[in-house]
C-alpha cells in the first residue's frame, strides 16, 4: 500500500508540473529604445537609449529639441544629455527610478515684433538635471515600454544674455519604447 501512495504521489506531482515546462521564461531586458510622441503635438521632439549596467543602475544617452513661439518670441531649444538612473527595487525600466543628467544645451530667443523685431540672441553651454520616474515594461514578453518623469534642468550659459528664454527649468517626459 506504501507503494502506492508514492507512486500516486510521484504521477502527480509529474502531471502537475507539466503545464510550467512548457511556460518560456522572459529573459531579462538589457536596453530600452524611447520617444516621446505626446509632447510633439507642443513641438517637443525627444528620443532616448537607456542600458542596464547592473540590476539597478541603467545609463542613457538622450536628445530633445523644443521650439516655442507667440506673437513676441521664438525661443528653440537643443539638448544632447548622457544620462544615469537608480533603480531602488533592481528591476531595471520598471518601477520607480531617479537620477541625474549631464548635457549640452543651446538656446536661441528671436523676437518677432513691438519694436524689436528680428533681434536673436543665442547662448550655450553645459547643463544638468535631476528626474524622478515610474516606468512599466508591458506584454506578453515585457518589451513594451512606458515611462512617466518630472524634474529639472539647469543650463550654465556662456553667456548671460537668453532674451526670454530661461536658463533653468522643469522637465517631463510620457515615453514609449520598446525593450530588448
Amino acid at each position: 500500500m506504501r507503494l502506492d501512495v508514492i507512486a500516486s504521489t510521484l504521477a502527480l506531482s509529474m502531471v502537475l508540473a507539466l503545464p510550467a515546462r512548457g511556460q518560456s521564461v522572459t529573459p531579462p531586458k538589457t536596453t530600452v529604445l524611447s520617444i516621446q510622441p505626446l509632447s510633439a503635438v507642443f513641438s517637443v521632439y525627444s528620443a532616448e537609449v537607456e542600458h542596464a549596467v547592473s540590476p539597478t543602475i541603467t545609463v542613457g544617452a538622450g536628445g530633445s529639441y523644443w521650439n516655442w513661439s507667440d506673437d513676441v518670441d521664438e525661443v528653440r531649444y537643443s539638448s544632447a544629455d548622457l544620462k544615469l538612473r537608480y533603480y531602488p527595487e533592481a528591476h531595471p525600466f520598471q518601477g520607480f527610478s531617479f537620477g541625474g543628467q549631464l548635457g549640452f544645451t543651446s538656446v536661441t530667443d528671436r523676437a518677432l515684433g513691438y519694436g524689436s523685431a528680428g533681434t536673436r540672441t543665442k547662448t550655450s553651454g553645459p547643463a544638468v538635471g535631476v528626474a524622478l520616474d515610474y516606468n512599466w515594461l508591458l506584454g506578453a514578453s515585457r518589451s513594451f515600454y512606458v515611462g512617466l518623469g518630472l524634474g529639472a534642468k539647469k543650463i550654465f550659459a556662456t553667456s548671460k544674455d537668453a532674451g526670454n528664454a530661461h536658463l533653468a527649468y522643469p522637465t517631463g517626459r510620457i515615453s514609449i519604447g520598446y525593450a530588448f
